[in-house]
């Protein structure tokens, strides 16, 4: 490893850590320079964290035990590929938040360059960027204007090939209003333009875009509380691929009702339920249609315990050989506590299954059903506002009735954060 910081210049334990064998595998420079900025930045002022303007750096470190996701006993096909890597993450970028009368700007940048240490075809920088205007005309009528961009790597959990990098961009445009001249009943409304582009092709989740309608009513409580109903219009389109009975266009059309109760004082709830109907334009095997929904309860103990559990279905479009979508059911449990006001330690348990419904161009004796498990554990350290350090462990497992698609994997994960 290339010394890039003069040993003469820290203090005796860093140069200890430096050189010794377990900090040389396990944290690239990157997170060590990170673990001592604390030290650096306690003779200059930093600024505050809620100015509005701010930078952001920010380095991480990830041990991941099975990065392909693969069953035991396979090995990888790309050139330097294990089953294991260490991945790097550095994050540069900057936050503007800016209020002005009935109007709130905010823009966030974020370039990060991610670096693999044996699969290094999987290495790439991305631009990601978030940028919004609540706006308001008067009290009673405001809403959003937005657009984000992100980049980042297909996960291998469905994206099988061991020897390629697939990168997803997704940029987003979103527009909406909620008009309430007295705050009990609001009409609402908006518009969505989603452009989801593979830099791979990736049939099952092809590239996508489609612009989206919605409109609908909500009641607000004098407790905040409130019930709201909305209704939705797609239309897409997509990659086509005629062999593999995937057309150039689709439509949906959703109806959601959610809500949001405050309990107590103590206890929150919210909760959505609704019905999707997705038409393919040419090919009636990829149509299908479903209900979604789930709950969400949050629970603050004491000042330092929170509890929150989640209950989840998700219907999405998968359109591989023998299946058009999948029904994803999940149960979230994450308890969180924070023993002193600059240290929190948090964890969380996830149960899922996953059912492959739907027709495919081939037939196939069984639908494919994926149970999911994982748990971890993690702990954040603030020693000030502007510094963030964090630790997280976390195991996965799969097991489908289909072997191939079982696997297990341990993710070991250092994070460090400046805003300035």
């Amino acid at each position: 490893m290339q010394e890039l910081v003069k040993t003469d210049a820290l203090k005796p334990c860093e140069v200890v850590l430096m050189k010794s064998n377990w900090a040389r595998k396990l944290l690239p420079m990157t997170v060590i320079n990170t673990l001592f900025l604390s030290n650096f930045f306690t003779s200059i002022a930093l600024a505050d964290s809620d100015d509005t303007f701010n930078f952001n750096v920010g380095t991480s470190y990830q041990h991941d035990s099975n990065l392909f996701r693969l069953p035991d006993g396979v090995q990888p096909t790309g050139d330097g590929a294990e089953r294991s890597d260490n991945i790097s993450k550095t994050n540069l970028g900057f936050k503007i938040d800016k209020d002005y009368s009935l109007q709130t700007f905010k823009f966030d940048y974020l370039h990060q360059i991610v670096r693999f240490e044996n699969a290094e075809f999987l290495n790439f920088n991305a631009n990601n960027y978030n940028a919004a205007w609540l706006w308001a005309l008067t009290p009673s009528l405001k809403g959003n204007l937005s657009s984000s961009r992100t980049e980042d790597l297909v996960p291998f959990i469905d994206f099988n090939n061991s020897d390629t990098q697939n990168i997803r961009t997704t940029k987003t445009q979103i527009f909406d209003f909620d008009w309430s001249p007295h705050n009990v009943w609001h009409l609402l409304g908006g518009y969505t333009n989603l452009d989801v582009t593979n830099s791979q092709t990736f049939l099952p989740e092809t590239s996508y875009k489609f612009d989206a309608l919605e409109g609908g009513i909500k009641y607000s409580f004098p407790s905040d509380s409130y019930v709201a109903l909305k209704f939705r219009n797609r239309n897409g389109s997509q990659a086509a691929n005629n062999p593999s009975l995937i057309s150039s266009g689709f439509t949906e059309n959703e109806e959601e009702l959610s809500a949001y109760w405050i309990v107590t004082g103590k206890s929150k709830v919210g909760a959505n339920f609704g019905y999707n109907k997705r038409e393919d334009d040419s090919f009636a095997i990829r149509d299908f249609s479903g209900y979604f929904g789930g709950i969400d309860y949050v629970w603050e103990a004491t000042s330092k315990l929170n509890l929150n559990i989640n209950l989840s279905r998700k219907l999405a479009a998968f359109q591989d050989t023998t299946s058009s979508y999948t029904v994803n059911d999940v149960l979230a449990i994450r308890p969180t506590w924070a023993p002193t006001s600059k240290t929190l330690v948090k964890a969380n348990v996830q149960i899922g299954k996953r059912k492959f419904l739907g027709d495919g161009p081939v037939v196939s004796a069984i639908d494919r059903e994926d149970d999911f498990f994982s748990y971890g554990i993690g702990a954040d350290w603030s020693p000030r506002s502007t510094i963030k350090l964090s630790i997280n462990l976390q195991h996965e497992q799969r097991n489908s009735n289909i072997s191939a698609k079982d696997y297990s994997a341990n993710i070991a994960t250092i994070n460090g954060q400046l805003t300035f």
